[in-house]
């Protein structure tokens, strides 16, 4: 049996740029997403077994071909023409549909998981390349640490030491990407590329306070009209002392930055919301 332990990443900036039209990425969006991974896992393990078999603490999460991970088996046997099945057990701890992006993270390590216990040899572009075929937030997850992301061609990797602190809100809703995506305002969206450009700069020179400042999400114009509630933790989080608060992905996890560990303690003591404390990993 092989094990690794699948982390969440969060989305310090996410701009939508636009929908595409023709070839076949038509329906996709063009984004500009900056990841930065946190301390924050699930537990993945692998093992050879006479049928492909998921198994998993969460009972939301799928454990039949509409799971990531089946996927990620079902596509190396067909690319590199191998004929066994492997258990898969999963130990969930990050929050599903909450904009963490942890089912993307576990196929990303079942793919790095099944390249050792297959011996396949498949570099790093190689396993980027699967990864693609199988979640637009996977390949991410074979660099990790923080990247530069459009999910469609560029991933970049970020050298940087930037160590923050997080009190994570999770609220007791969910969000569907594929919803908040449908509803969608392209009249609102692409304004804050500036910000990003200014971020990117701010990582590589582990410029904290310009990182913290310069955080944004479009998701947010379309996500907060549906569900107000986030718009108020927002809010909450900020006025609790968060040096800044965003929310992560499409939702509904709400980020919000502490100046330390205590200090994020001290901001979950005051706020009434299902909360976890965490850091860059």
């Amino acid at each position: 049996m092989l094990t690794e332990k699948s982390y969440a990443r969060i989305t310090l900036a996410l701009d939508i740029l636009k929908k595409l039209k023709g070839g076949d990425l038509e329906g996709y969006h063009k984004l500009n997403i900056i990841k930065h991974q946190i301390n924050l896992y699930d537990i993945v393990s692998v093992e050879e077994a006479n049928k492909t078999e998921i198994i998993c603490n969460n009972p939301h999460v799928p454990k039949d071909n509409t799971n990531l991970c089946w996927k990620v088996v079902d596509l190396l046997k067909q690319e590199c023409k191998i004929n066994k099945s492997i258990k898969l057990t999963i130990e969930k701890n990050i929050p599903i549909q909450g904009g963490l992006a942890g089912g993307s993270s576990n196929a990303a390590i079942t793919l790095i998981l099944l390249n050792k216990l297959w011996n396949l040899n498949l570099s790093e572009q190689q396993l980027i390349q699967s990864a693609r075929k199988v979640s637009m937030d996977a390949p991410y997850y074979i660099i990790g640490n923080t990247a530069f992301d459009t999910e469609i061609s560029t991933l970049e990797k970020m050298n940087t030491n930037l160590n923050l602190n997080f009190i994570i809100i999770l609220p007791e809703f969910g969000v569907s990407t594929t919803n908040a995506y449908k509803n969608i305002d392209y009249n609102y969206i692409a304004k804050f590329n500036h910000k990003t450009k200014t971020m990117r700069e701010a990582i590589q020179n582990n410029t904290k306070e310009e990182v913290i400042k310069n955080m944004h999400n479009d998701f947010e114009l379309s996500v907060f009209s549906k569900y107000p509630e986030l718009k108020k933790i927002k809010n909450d989080l900020i006025h609790s002392g968060c040096l800044n608060a965003v929310m992560s992905g499409s939702g509904s996890a709400m980020i919000g930055i502490a100046e330390s560990k205590e200090h994020a303690l001290e901001i979950k003591q005051k706020l009434p919301y299902n909360s976890i404390i965490t850091s860059s990993k």
